[in-house]
């Protein structure tokens, strides 16, 4: 008998879903947007918002399953379908969401603002491209600058302002560590353009929402 892809999204409860947290089975993924994130949010989740997310290029996790998770449930399913449509079939999506997580007493991570301080900090979720080839790639595989240099054919100086924050990824220096890292050759350059849309929300985004009004279809 020929095994058939699911066509709808498999769920999950929250003790189970809590089991497989304690037991490091599962990348837990919040959709919900970046102020309810900040707010709280499940210890160790990543944070994908459903305004932006793109299924066409969510990564293949092999070894653990995929959680997703919102406010409720809708729209944690609402992005499984997605995935479903793009041909991802391992993920499961959070029944009751956050609020049946909370309503069980389990843990979430809340910010915390002293009664004295008027403005949070902000808090950026989008580091640069140099710094996650930093953390993700050099230190982990004990790799320097000058040997990063000698097999990418870039400079060290290049590199070291890149992994600074000084040098912003370029469309060549991408495809260069695409090619040395197997990466998929535009990884590099979209750690950059979130960063730089990151940076440019929190400078601009009042600004653009005050000078500009959205255009009606119609």
């Amino acid at each position: 008998m020929l095994d058939t892809a699911p066509t709808t999204v498999q769920s999950a409860d929250i003790h189970t879903i809590k089991r497989w947290v304690d037991a490091n089975e599962i990348l837990l993924v919040d959709v919900r947007e970046t102020a309810e994130f900040d707010k709280e949010h499940i210890a160790g989740a990543m944070l994908l918002p459903m305004s932006s997310f793109d299924a066409g290029i969510f990564p293949v996790i092999p070894d653990k399953k995929v959680v997703l998770y919102c406010a409720i449930g809708k729209r944690s399913e609402a992005a499984g379908k997605m995935l479903l449509n793009e041909g991802h079939t391992g993920a499961f999506h959070m029944t009751g969401g956050l609020s049946a997580w909370k309503a069980a007493g389990l843990p979430i991570e809340e910010q915390f603002l002293p009664p004295s301080e008027q403005t949070p900090a902000p808090v950026f979720l989008c580091p640069t491209a140099g710094a996650v080839l930093m953390q993700e790639y050099l230190q982990p595989l004990n790799i320097t600058l000058p040997v990063l240099a000698q097999h990418t054919g870039l400079s060290v100086n290049t590199l070291d302002a890149l992994v600074k924050g000084e040098q912003a990824m370029t469309v060549e220096i991408s495809l260069r560590l695409a090619r040395y890292f197997s990466t998929a050759p535009d990884f590099w350059v979209h750690l950059q353009l979130d960063h730089d849309m990151e940076q440019a929300r929190h400078h601009l985004g009042q600004e653009i929402r005050q000078q500009i009004t959205p255009r009606c279809a119609g």
